[in-house]
């Protein structure tokens, strides 16, 4: 049950009391031939069974609104015509408790104006020493001292009932989190679960799957030299290709679950030594023979890095820069700019490539996006590189035209 259908509640069960109530006070003031008394008794308990069936009928609000206005205006004025001995004022603290628990958070807006009025108005009578109305006044009933008490009961009971309420609402909204915060306790142990037996997975995965595909390219290289028949070299070829892009594959699946569930590891990193490494991991690749790598590394000495994510980041955007080179042009270079700058770490790679189209650039980091359909990759090297930097606190972005090539800005805080 929500918290707007208990207060509805609520207001149905306070109206059904008030309304009783004003209807005993009717019948004892008509009993005792106090008319006047009577029939305002009469309009008072009318005003309130209206309001319980505009909430009957779903118009909560609207009952909420004219019931309020009514009861405080009408307060008001009957405090101010009968003796102040009768207590008919001490109506107005029950109605301080009842507007705050009508109006849930949602209706903040409401409540506050609610819980003002009454204050206000009970301040008005004070001050005006009960004379709202100037000097008119209702006649004196015999036994103030029991409408006093009734009043005082009646007053009391509505706001044990509207304190009561907002306790239970307060248990209730207890009770809701704590079982949210049981479910989520459970997800969570369901997720590290699933986490490790994911991890455990990959690991036996990539190591399963890659000695048979080293197996494999072995026996090709073994196959080739049983044979001289052009034909067969050329599937030998295609085979070792097809070979290579699944242990790529596997590769980038592997980055992918390290820098996603790895911690970052700083240490001091020689950036020079590091991209020689990048390099020669590099010069297998189809095409690398025939490009240029030019490497500018402006640090004196070692940097505060992440050396896994910084050797995924270069690797990962130099890979790239040379399976889209463009073979027509006689000049194919790479080049790879290091810099510290303001206590951050600059890389730039650029090369003279293909480029990407416009339209690509945003989408180019999205996991499995592929911006051409030459591209043999898997489509998580640049979503790895994205990701990794991100993990380090950094950003990176891209320019790039088609047919001129493409640049690739890193930049990262040092700790």
């Amino acid at each position: 049950m929500t918290g707007r259908e208990r207060r509805s509640i609520l207001m149905g069960q306070i109206s059904l009391y008030g309304t009783a109530f004003t209807l005993l006070h009717f019948f004892l003031d008509f009993g005792q031939g106090m008319y006047q008394s009577a029939i305002f008794d009469l309009i008072i308990s009318l005003s309130i069974f209206i309001c319980y069936i505009l909430n009957r009928l779903k118009y909560t609000r609207i009952a909420k609104f004219s019931g309020l206005i009514v009861l405080n205006s009408v307060l008001l004025i009957y405090a101010s015509v009968v003796p102040k001995e009768i207590g008919v004022y001490l109506f107005y603290f029950p109605l301080m408790a009842v507007s705050f628990a009508l109006f849930g958070d949602d209706e903040k807006k409401f409540r506050y104006p609610f819980v003002i009025l009454p204050f206000t108005l009970l301040i008005v009578l004070f001050v005006t020493d009960f004379n709202v109305l100037g000097d008119y006044k209702f006649d004196t009933p015999p036994g103030t001292k029991m409408f006093f008490l009734i009043n005082i009961i009646s007053s009391g009971f509505i706001m044990i009932m509207a304190i009561s309420f907002m306790q239970n609402l307060n248990k209730a909204a207890e009770r809701e989190l704590q079982q949210l915060a049981d479910e989520v306790n459970q997800k969570n142990k369901e997720l590290e679960k699933t986490n490790q037996e994911l991890d455990r997975f990959l690991y036996s995965t990539s190591h399963d799957l890659q000695s048979p595909l080293s197996s494999i390219k072995g026996l090709i290289n073994v196959a080739r030299y049983d044979t001289t028949d052009a034909r067969t070299h050329v599937y030998f070829d295609k085979m070792t290709e097809r070979v290579n892009s699944l242990e790529s594959f596997i590769k980038d699946i592997i980055d992918y679950s390290k820098n996603d569930r790895t911690h970052v590891a700083i240490e001091l990193t020689d950036i020079d030594l590091l991209l020689e490494e990048v390099t020669e991991n590099l010069k297998y690749i189809n095409g690398a023979e025939s490009i240029n790598i030019k490497k500018d590394v402006q640090l004196q000495k070692p940097v505060p890095l992440d050396k896994a994510r910084i050797s995924v980041v270069l690797s990962n955007l130099m890979a790239n820069a040379i399976k889209y080179h463009d073979p027509s042009k006689s000049n194919q270079w790479i080049s790879v700019e290091v810099s510290n700058s303001n206590h951050s770490l600059k890389i730039r790679v650029s090369d003279n490539g293909s480029g990407i189209s416009e339209e690509h650039q945003s989408r180019i980091f999205d996991m499995f996006y592929r911006a051409t359909l030459k591209s043999t990759g898997s489509g998580l090297g640049l979503y790895i590189v994205k990701e990794a930097v991100e993990k380090m606190n950094g950003e990176i972005s891209v320019y790039s035209k088609p047919g001129e090539g493409s640049s690739f800005l890193v930049s990262l805080p040092l700790s």
